[in-house]
């Protein structure tokens, strides 16, 4: 850019040719429609208006607290934040619009505990089992391993064995998320878990996705008629109708189709799940947080059944997250 502003300036003492810079301008960015014998002030305008203009990119930095993190963005406006520490997608932000995540205000950013809030892992288990409360991949750093700018720009991080998870789960795993600003505005979450052993291992996890929302205004859509299992009553049940939030749910669906939608109160937010992930779950804490329970809702796609990956296999889900 600074190249073609500096050849607009050398045209106006006449070293360079209008025809010159019209094909400097119509090479260096597809985007830019000039005429063939464009003017001087066409040039100066054009320069300007690409110059401002938002361009699909791919950044890392330092976050809050100082944590890695990797932002994506898109010349639409659109955008979205991971963290590498639990590998963590913190915010998604449309076109135009507020964030469809969710950031509790106690959070914390010092690598002390998991980042409460965003779409973060659940993984190798979903809620408590033989190891800590929803696995270990939450609260470890990931590894950035690629970035992709574009129409679609994009990030893969990836999780090995440490030292750390040894101790509590001692398999030969590679985990690796690829997280994707879509054309269309969606945002694309894809998890691959490879077993690189000689045995085979099971697993469960989810995406334990929080979505901004009026808790009171609030419904899940989709799910009438699936079988679920209340985790609070230990209880089972068929849904009858949508799923609204009027006292804590901690519940599981099965058979659940891939796309569920969230009635926030100010938009509907569309949950597209891969057929890997099985389950679905949604969760709201309610008064056992009350500093913010009216403000998110859970939406999960999970895999509470086993998965199990044989050696040297993998396993492949995808959630998409869309407005």
């Amino acid at each position: 850019l600074e190249l073609v502003a500096v050849a607009v300036h050398a045209h106006a003492h006449a070293h360079v040719t209008n025809e010159t810079l019209t094909h400097a301008m119509s090479t260096q960015f597809a985007s830019v429609t000039l005429p063939a014998r464009a003017t001087t002030a066409q040039l100066r305008r054009s320069v300007r208006r690409t110059i401002a203009a938002p361009r699909a990119a791919v950044s890392t930095g330092p976050g809050t607290g100082g944590l890695d993190s990797v932002t994506l963005s898109r010349a639409d406006g659109t955008s979205a934040q991971v963290y590498l520490f639990g590998g963590v997608v913190t915010s998604f932000k449309p076109k135009g619009g507020d964030d469809v995540l969710y950031i509790r205000p106690d959070a914390k950013f010092d690598k002390s505990k998991p980042i409460s809030g965003g779409l973060p892992h659940c993984w190798p288990q979903f809620g408590p089992g033989a190891i800590q409360t929803h696995g270990f991949a939450r609260n470890v750093d990931w590894t950035l391993v690629d970035t992709q700018d574009g129409d679609e720009p994009s990030m893969t991080m990836e999780l090995t064995p440490s030292e750390y998870s040894k101790a509590m789960w001692d398999k030969e795993f590679k985990v690796k998320e690829t997280v994707t600003l879509k054309a269309n505005g969606a945002l694309e979450a894809t998890l691959v878990v490879e077993n690189n052993g000689k045995e085979a291992f099971d697993f469960t996890g989810s995406f334990h996705t929080y979505l901004a929302a009026d808790i009171n205004a609030a419904a899940v859509g989709g799910l009438n008629g699936c079988k679920t299992f209340d985790r609070l009553a230990e209880k089972e049940s068929t849904v009858a109708g949508d799923v609204k939030f009027q006292g804590p749910i901690d519940s599981v669906y099965y058979g659940v189709p891939e796309t569920l939608t969230l009635a926030t109160g100010k938009r509907t937010v569309k949950i597209n799940s891969s057929k890997a992930w099985t389950e679905a779950v949604v969760w709201t804490p309610w008064t056992d947080m009350e500093a913010c329970y009216k403000e998110f809702a859970c939406v999960e796609s999970a895999a509470v059944t086993p998965v199990v990956v044989p050696a040297g296999g993998k396993w492949t889900a995808t959630t998409t997250l869309s407005v």
